[in-house]
Formats: C-alpha cells, structure tokens, sequence
C-alpha cells in the first residue's frame, strides 16, 4: 500500500495548545470553532492529526492534543474554512478514525474505539455533505459532475486533493475548474490548483523531466545523460523509511538482473532529507542495489511535481515519455517479457 510522505513531520501529529489556523489570503475570515467529543473510555490523549500532505493546510498558530475525561474530550480554535483530520486515540486502546471535517461554530463527534477507520458521527454541514458524497462512489472521473453541481463546496476540493495525492488525472482539472473563486483562493484550494498544474506534467505521454539531483558522492548530476536511450526506463522514487518501497526491492533485484542488459534500466530517485541521507546509503548497501541511485535532497523536485504517496513510479520509453505509472513489479516483468518476445520474432522473420 503506498504511503504519504509528509514534507515536514512535525505537522503530522497536532499537540499542545489550541488549534488557530491563519488564512493568508485576504479574502478569508477566521470564525471560532468548538469540537464536543465523545468516545467510549474513560480516559486517554486524543489528537487531531492532518490527512495528507501538511503543505495542503493554512499555516497552523497552536497545535493540538486533548485529554479524554470521562469519555469527553474538547478541541477550540478558529478557521477559515472547514479543515480535514483524522482523531488518533491512546489509551487502553490505539485508534484513528476516518476522515471528518471540523466547520466553523460548535460540532459534536463520536468515536467508538473499536471501529478502526470508521467515519466518525457528526452534526456539522460539511460531515452532512460527506456522508451523502460517499453513497455515490465518485471516483477521480466522475467527481467533475459533483464540482459542478457544488461549486462551493470545500469538502469537494479536500477530496479532489485526497485522489490527487495517489495519482493525477486530467478530469481532476476539469472538476478544480468548476470550483467557486472563493474556494480555489483559499490556502487548500490555491495550494491544490499548483499541484494539479504541477502533476500534469507527469501524465502518461509526456516526456519526464530531466531533474538535476545529487549522486552517491554528494555531486549535482542531471537525471539523463543523454535525450535519448535504447531502452525502457524504471524511474523509482522513495525514501529509507519507507517499507512499501523497500519491500519491493528484491522484485526489482531479479527484473533488473534479468533485462539489464537487454532493453531495460532503472534509476532510484531518493527523497529523504539531510538527517536521513546516511540511512538511505544504507538501505543502499544493505540490499546491494545495483541499479543507479540519485537523491531529491528534501524532496523538493517530488514536492514540485505533487507526488505525494511513495512509493511511485514512472515507466519510461526511449525517449523518456511517460508510458505506465505506479507499475508493479509482476506488471514490469509480464511488460518486459512480452516486448522481448516481440523483438526475437523480429529478427527471427529477418530474411
């Protein structure tokens, strides 16, 4: 399952304070909240953590952590518009919740600690909207005729980011164009307009971008050597805590060894930042990877380029333009297999 890599962690998890969230935009207006919660223990932490990648939320004054007393517990702050988060509990139990909204004015949740990934209960406006969203299965595309007949609406562009966040598609354009003014100029809406102008140069038929990275050694290196190759090529991007990536690896080991030297290669495009570059050396040497490994300090570039979820893929013709995303390694092979078998019948019917 691929897993979000959070540009700064320390926005993951909300502790200490009160939440305040600061709009830079000056057409927004903070309103109070207050979020009543009820849970079924007696005590415990509850924390509201962010879903997705932090850099699509406004600027946070005052994180969050609560104490469950009495199986309640209360968050307050202010907002702008309503904010997605999932509720993480400690206690006799570990639990997180679903998605939710947090709306401006005063709400009520409920959790059950047996119910992992439930959708919480809820009485604000903007949980009504989900719940009715989620019987009709919109799908990335499909959810264009919902943005049209809901221009307004803020739990619309959350979910136009969530599908975003695993994989871009051009109807997504078309959906984040019927959107209100008011909600593409808020910090989530401009923030997700970038992203999906971003994510657009990494659909299927258009070149790669010829990155400037940095190789093992610490030296800037360009992603191509050369505009052309004779081969496919495997871009790969992860980190060194990621497991879904690494899980991956010995696959990609045997496919690798197998097509190197025929029609194919790969090349490993690192995010992880400076505290963690000696990490992935590791993983590096500890699998003994044999093909070309780069690193996107921070992941900066990636960031650019909206991805998001880790690990992700990007197949590659001779001339670098983008034929297969996110392609397992069973699809790699079968792929890698057929067209070998199309070239050796090639030069078999040579007169």
């Amino acid at each position: 399952m691929p897993i979000l890599k959070l540009r700064n962690m320390k926005k993951l998890i909300c502790f200490f304070g009160f939440l305040t969230v600061g709009i830079l935009h000056a057409q927004s207006v903070e309103k109070p909240f207050t979020l009543n919660g009820y849970i079924n223990s007696d005590t415990g932490t509850v924390r509201l953590i962010l879903t997705g990648d932090s850099s699509n939320y406004p600027p946070i004054h005052y994180l969050t952590i609560g104490k469950v007393k009495n199986g309640q517990f209360s968050f307050s702050g202010v907002l702008s518009y309503p904010l997605s988060f999932r509720l993480l509990f400690l206690g006799n139990k570990e639990y997180v919740s679903d998605l939710f909204y947090i709306d401006a004015g005063s709400q009520n949740i409920t959790c059950h600690i047996d119910s992992m990934r439930e959708i919480p209960d809820m009485n604000n406006e903007t949980m009504q909207e989900l719940y009715q969203f989620k019987q009709h299965h919109y799908t990335p595309e499909t959810i264009q005729e919902y943005t049209k007949k809901h221009p307004d609406s803020y739990m619309a562009m959350w979910q136009l980011a969530r599908m975003l966040s695993f994989n871009y598609n051009p109807n997504l354009d078309t959906a984040y164009a019927y959107l209100s003014d008011a909600v593409k100029m808020s910090y989530t809406g401009t923030r997700l307009g970038e992203k999906l102008k971003a994510a657009c140069v990494l659909s299927l038929n258009h070149v790669f971008p010829n990155l400037k990275l940095l190789d093992r050694s610490n030296y800037p290196t360009k992603l191509f050597k050369h505009e052309k190759s004779n081969h496919y090529t495997l871009i790969d991007f992860w980190f060194s805590h990621c497991n879904p990536c690494i899980g991956q690896f010995p696959q990609f080991k045997q496919i690798y060894q197998q097509y190197k030297n025929v029609n194919f290669d790969m090349i490993g495009i690192s995010i992880d930042d400076n505290q963690n570059i000696v990490n992935w050396q590791k993983v590096i040497d500890e699998h003994q990877l044999p093909w070309k490994q780069l690193l996107d300090k921070n992941g900066v570039q990636a960031n650019q380029l909206a991805i998001d979820t880790y690990p992700r893929n990007f197949l590659l013709d001779n001339n670098h333009v983008i034929i297969q995303k996110d392609i397992t390694p069973e699809a790699l092979n079968s792929f890698l297999a057929e067209k070998m078998h199309k070239q050796k019948s090639s030069f078999s019917n040579v007169p």
